[in-house]
């Protein structure tokens, strides 16, 4: 089970940075990418701790398979809490899920597991909407559209 630490309220936490594409077809250089781009590789993090986390769990689901936390932590000699707390961030993301005590990608490929988190903000920015457009004709305010 993973410790959801943050306020009760907080369903999920998206943090998505607008990074340049890569120039050249590297998979592990885009993979690297798509981690810096969902804000899973800062800079403190010297030795990619959160981008091998995730590698693993991608090369995992390429074989169907989801990995418990205590074999992420021997294949990469990590400790369980530094391995719970990047496992818990990607939880929190909506990319990685918690399955029969085992850890694995939402989809079943990488590009269905981004589409889910892309789902889960657009609801997000539904939300939203709906609230701002009650509060708009609460103060009787009108948007202001080009």
């Amino acid at each position: 089970m993973f410790d959801m630490s943050l306020d009760e309220d907080v369903l999920a936490e998206y943090r998505i940075l607008a990074m340049r594409p890569l120039t050249k077809i590297d998979p592990e250089r885009d993979l690297e990418w798509i981690c810096k781009s969902l804000g899973f590789l800062e800079p403190r993090d010297r030795k990619k701790t959160a981008f091998r986390i995730f590698k693993a769990l991608f090369e995992a689901s390429r074989e169907n398979r989801g990995l418990t936390s205590d074999e992420l932590a021997a294949k990469l000699s990590l400790t369980r809490g530094t391995m719970v707390h990047h496992l818990n961030k990607m939880i929190r993301s909506g990319l990685v899920i918690y399955y029969e005590g085992k850890y694995k990608l939402r989809g079943r490929s990488l590009r269905s597991t981004i589409e889910e988190a892309h789902r889960d903000i657009n609801r997000i920015f539904e939300n939203l909407y709906k609230v701002a457009e009650i509060i708009d004709e609460a103060f009787n305010t009108t948007s202001r559209r080009g």
